[in-house]
Protein backbone atom coordinates (compact mmCIF):
# COMPACT_ATOMS: atom_id res chain seq x y z
CA UNK A 1 0.00 0.00 0.00
CA UNK A 2 1.29 3.25 -0.91
CA UNK A 3 2.21 5.76 2.10
CA UNK A 4 -0.46 8.63 0.60
CA UNK A 5 -2.92 6.12 0.48
CA UNK A 6 -2.60 4.67 3.94
CA UNK A 7 -2.66 8.09 5.85
CA UNK A 8 -5.92 8.25 3.68
CA UNK A 9 -7.11 5.76 5.75
CA UNK A 10 -5.88 6.36 8.88
CA UNK A 11 -7.33 10.01 8.37
CA UNK A 12 -10.99 8.50 8.02
CA UNK A 13 -10.81 6.47 10.94
CA UNK A 14 -9.26 8.99 13.13
CA UNK A 15 -11.03 11.95 12.35
CA UNK A 16 -14.15 13.41 10.01
CA UNK A 17 -13.54 14.71 6.35
CA UNK A 18 -11.56 13.31 3.80
CA UNK A 19 -7.95 13.31 3.08
CA UNK A 20 -7.03 16.61 1.50
CA UNK A 21 -4.19 17.39 -1.38
CA UNK A 22 -2.78 20.62 -1.80
CA UNK A 23 -0.97 22.36 -4.89
CA UNK A 24 3.06 22.63 -3.75
CA UNK A 25 4.67 24.79 -5.21
CA UNK A 26 6.96 28.53 -4.91
CA UNK A 27 8.71 30.48 -6.83
CA UNK A 28 9.30 34.33 -7.71
CA UNK A 29 6.30 36.55 -8.99
CA UNK A 30 2.51 36.50 -8.26
CA UNK A 31 1.84 32.96 -8.78
CA UNK A 32 3.62 29.25 -9.07
CA UNK A 33 3.02 25.80 -10.23
CA UNK A 34 3.45 22.41 -8.92
CA UNK A 35 2.76 19.11 -7.69
CA UNK A 36 0.19 17.86 -5.86
CA UNK A 37 0.90 16.36 -2.46
CA UNK A 38 -1.08 15.27 0.49
CA UNK A 39 -1.28 17.21 3.80
CA UNK A 40 -0.19 16.37 6.66
CA UNK A 41 -2.91 15.33 9.73
CA UNK A 42 -4.45 19.13 11.28
CA UNK A 43 -3.80 20.79 8.08
CA UNK A 44 -7.19 21.25 6.51
CA UNK A 45 -6.97 23.59 3.87
CA UNK A 46 -4.57 25.05 0.93
CA UNK A 47 -2.82 28.02 1.13
CA UNK A 48 -1.56 30.36 -1.55
CA UNK A 49 0.65 32.70 0.53
CA UNK A 50 2.25 36.64 -1.19
CA UNK A 51 4.72 38.14 -0.06
CA UNK A 52 5.52 41.43 -1.55
CA UNK A 53 9.39 42.72 -0.34
CA UNK A 54 10.93 46.37 -0.73
CA UNK A 55 14.59 46.64 0.40
CA UNK A 56 16.35 50.17 -0.40
CA UNK A 57 13.67 50.77 -3.17
CA UNK A 58 14.27 47.82 -4.88
CA UNK A 59 11.23 45.72 -5.12
CA UNK A 60 10.67 41.75 -5.04
CA UNK A 61 7.60 39.45 -5.26
CA UNK A 62 7.66 35.49 -4.17
CA UNK A 63 4.54 33.09 -4.18
CA UNK A 64 3.75 29.89 -1.92
CA UNK A 65 1.08 27.27 -2.28
CA UNK A 66 1.13 24.98 0.53
CA UNK A 67 -1.10 22.97 3.18
CA UNK A 68 -2.25 24.90 6.38
CA UNK A 69 -4.73 24.83 9.28
CA UNK A 70 -7.73 26.40 9.10
CA UNK A 71 -6.98 28.13 12.19
CA UNK A 72 -3.64 30.25 10.49
CA UNK A 73 -5.78 31.12 7.64
CA UNK A 74 -7.54 33.33 9.58
CA UNK A 75 -4.41 35.54 10.46
CA UNK A 76 -5.10 38.27 8.64
CA UNK A 77 -2.11 40.41 6.70
CA UNK A 78 1.53 40.12 7.71
CA UNK A 79 2.94 43.23 7.78
CA UNK A 80 6.37 44.85 8.80
CA UNK A 81 7.47 48.33 7.70
CA UNK A 82 10.66 50.13 8.69
CA UNK A 83 10.70 52.86 6.31
CA UNK A 84 12.03 53.18 3.42
CA UNK A 85 14.98 50.60 4.52
CA UNK A 86 12.73 47.91 4.27
CA UNK A 87 8.98 46.57 3.89
CA UNK A 88 7.36 43.13 4.05
CA UNK A 89 3.98 41.96 3.39
CA UNK A 90 2.52 38.92 3.33
CA UNK A 91 -1.29 38.04 2.38
CA UNK A 92 -2.97 34.38 2.52
CA UNK A 93 -5.36 33.19 1.00
CA UNK A 94 -7.23 29.35 1.87
CA UNK A 95 -9.17 27.50 -0.04
CA UNK A 96 -10.33 23.74 -0.78
CA UNK A 97 -10.98 21.69 -3.67
CA UNK A 98 -12.20 22.97 -6.71
CA UNK A 99 -12.33 26.50 -5.25
CA UNK A 100 -8.44 26.78 -5.38
CA UNK A 101 -8.64 26.72 -9.24
CA UNK A 102 -9.71 30.61 -9.11
CA UNK A 103 -8.40 31.44 -6.21
CA UNK A 104 -6.23 34.75 -6.01
CA UNK A 105 -4.50 36.60 -3.66
CA UNK A 106 -5.19 40.41 -4.21
CA UNK A 107 -2.30 42.84 -3.91
CA UNK A 108 -1.44 44.18 -0.32
CA UNK A 109 -2.82 47.37 1.16
CA UNK A 110 0.09 49.96 0.92
CA UNK A 111 -2.50 53.26 1.68
CA UNK A 112 -1.50 55.08 4.65
CA UNK A 113 -3.75 54.46 7.40
CA UNK A 114 -3.28 57.41 9.63
CA UNK A 115 -0.71 55.90 12.42
CA UNK A 116 2.43 56.32 12.66
CA UNK A 117 5.63 54.69 15.03
CA UNK A 118 9.09 55.41 15.47
CA UNK A 119 10.84 53.66 13.77
CA UNK A 120 14.90 52.74 12.73
CA UNK A 121 17.49 50.04 11.53
CA UNK A 122 20.74 49.70 13.25
CA UNK A 123 23.03 47.09 11.60
CA UNK A 124 26.30 46.01 14.12
CA UNK A 125 25.00 48.71 16.69
CA UNK A 126 23.15 48.40 19.94
CA UNK A 127 21.05 51.66 18.78
CA UNK A 128 19.39 53.73 16.00
CA UNK A 129 18.45 57.22 15.20
CA UNK A 130 14.93 57.17 15.11
CA UNK A 131 12.84 58.88 12.65
CA UNK A 132 9.10 58.87 12.00
CA UNK A 133 7.30 56.27 9.77
CA UNK A 134 3.76 56.61 8.35
CA UNK A 135 2.17 53.46 8.67
CA UNK A 136 -0.18 51.61 6.06
CA UNK A 137 -3.15 49.13 5.26
CA UNK A 138 -3.10 47.04 8.64
CA UNK A 139 -0.33 48.00 10.32
CA UNK A 140 -2.13 49.07 13.44
CA UNK A 141 1.37 48.42 16.29
CA UNK A 142 4.79 49.64 16.48
CA UNK A 143 7.08 46.88 16.50
CA UNK A 144 10.21 47.23 18.49
CA UNK A 145 13.22 44.64 17.86
CA UNK A 146 17.01 43.83 18.85
CA UNK A 147 19.25 40.94 18.95
CA UNK A 148 21.55 39.51 16.92
CA UNK A 149 21.53 37.77 13.48
CA UNK A 150 24.05 35.11 12.42
CA UNK A 151 24.89 34.32 9.18
CA UNK A 152 27.71 33.19 7.32
CA UNK A 153 30.10 32.69 10.10
CA UNK A 154 29.32 36.43 11.39
CA UNK A 155 27.44 37.41 14.07
CA UNK A 156 26.04 41.23 13.78
CA UNK A 157 23.80 43.47 16.72
CA UNK A 158 20.60 44.93 14.93
CA UNK A 159 17.52 47.02 16.45
CA UNK A 160 14.79 47.06 14.25
CA UNK A 161 11.62 49.43 14.92
CA UNK A 162 8.54 50.76 12.84
CA UNK A 163 5.31 49.65 11.89
CA UNK A 164 3.77 46.25 11.87
CA UNK A 165 0.16 44.41 11.94
CA UNK A 166 -1.11 42.78 14.67
CA UNK A 167 -0.67 39.40 13.55
CA UNK A 168 3.18 40.11 13.40
CA UNK A 169 2.96 41.10 17.28
CA UNK A 170 1.10 37.89 17.93
CA UNK A 171 3.59 35.27 16.47
CA UNK A 172 7.24 37.03 17.08
CA UNK A 173 8.91 36.68 20.62
CA UNK A 174 12.01 36.56 22.71
CA UNK A 175 14.09 33.75 21.36
CA UNK A 176 15.68 31.88 18.71
CA UNK A 177 15.06 30.85 15.41
CA UNK A 178 16.50 29.78 11.95
CA UNK A 179 15.71 30.61 8.07
CA UNK A 180 17.43 30.13 5.09
CA UNK A 181 21.29 29.62 6.63
CA UNK A 182 20.54 32.55 9.00
CA UNK A 183 20.10 32.33 12.47
CA UNK A 184 17.99 35.22 14.58
CA UNK A 185 18.31 35.57 18.57
CA UNK A 186 16.00 38.52 19.74
CA UNK A 187 16.71 39.65 23.24
CA UNK A 188 13.82 42.51 22.60
CA UNK A 189 10.40 41.80 20.69
CA UNK A 190 7.44 44.09 21.84
CA UNK A 191 4.46 45.86 20.47
CA UNK A 192 2.77 48.95 21.10
CA UNK A 193 -0.33 50.34 19.90
CA UNK A 194 0.54 53.44 17.04
CA UNK A 195 -0.04 56.51 17.46
CA UNK A 196 -3.03 58.63 15.36
CA UNK A 197 -0.72 60.70 13.77
CA UNK A 198 1.29 60.78 10.35
CA UNK A 199 4.77 61.60 9.86
CA UNK A 200 7.40 61.21 7.14
CA UNK A 201 8.69 58.38 5.97
CA UNK A 202 12.53 58.75 6.69
CA UNK A 203 15.09 57.77 3.95
CA UNK A 204 17.23 55.19 5.81
CA UNK A 205 19.81 53.68 3.45
CA UNK A 206 21.18 50.53 5.11
CA UNK A 207 20.08 46.75 4.03
CA UNK A 208 18.53 44.64 6.09
CA UNK A 209 19.22 41.23 5.89
CA UNK A 210 16.19 38.88 4.60
CA UNK A 211 16.39 36.33 7.93
CA UNK A 212 13.48 38.30 9.06
CA UNK A 213 11.10 38.42 6.69
CA UNK A 214 11.56 34.68 6.69
CA UNK A 215 11.16 34.23 10.83
CA UNK A 216 7.46 35.73 10.27
CA UNK A 217 6.24 33.32 8.39
CA UNK A 218 7.76 30.40 10.32
CA UNK A 219 5.26 29.50 13.26
CA UNK A 220 2.64 30.16 10.22
CA UNK A 221 3.98 27.32 8.16
CA UNK A 222 6.13 25.12 11.41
Amino acid sequence: MEAPLAVCILAALLATGTCLQCEFCTGAGNNCTGSMQTCAAGQDSCAFIRTDVTMVGVKGQSFLKSCLPSSECKVGPISVNFGQVMTTRTSIVCCVGDACRTTTVPPANTTLNGRSCRGCYALNAGQCNEQTIACTGPETQCIDIAGTITSGGSQMQTVMKGCASESVCANIKVGSGTFAGSSVDLTTAKCTVASGAVGVAPGLVEILLPALAGLLLLKLLS
